[in-house]
């Protein structure tokens, strides 16, 4: 995760990114499907954790956010996520799948 990001949003939820993008490798493996993105802001425009490459960008461009446009957002970001908001829409999302066994 770059530097910025981790000083803006603070060392606690920069790792929580970190172990975030795990968490979808984890259901991908799980699931046997491709998950590319986790929105952490789902009002428009979306903004979204890329599981790729850990960068936080515009879901209609896919283009990275810049540093300004970050700090901007880093309290709904911040809000979204420790209210467990992401980790919702995450879970949401598995039940939509056949998963092991159905």
């Amino acid at each position: 995760m770059r530097k910025d990001v981790r000083d803006i949003l603070g060392e606690e939820l920069a790792n929580y990114m970190e172990l975030l993008r795990a968490k979808v490798a984890f259901a991908e493996e799980l699931y046997g499907i491709k998950i590319n993105y986790v929105p952490l802001v789902t009002e428009e425009p979306v903004v979204i954790l890329d599981k790729n490459d850990g960068r936080i960008k515009w879901l209609r461009d896919k283009r990275e956010l810049t540093e300004m446009e970050f700090r901007e957002l880093a309290e709904e970001i911040r809000k979204n996520i420790e209210s467990g908001f992401v980790e919702m829409l995450l879970a949401m999302n598995m039940g939509c799948l056949n998963g092991p066994g159905e």
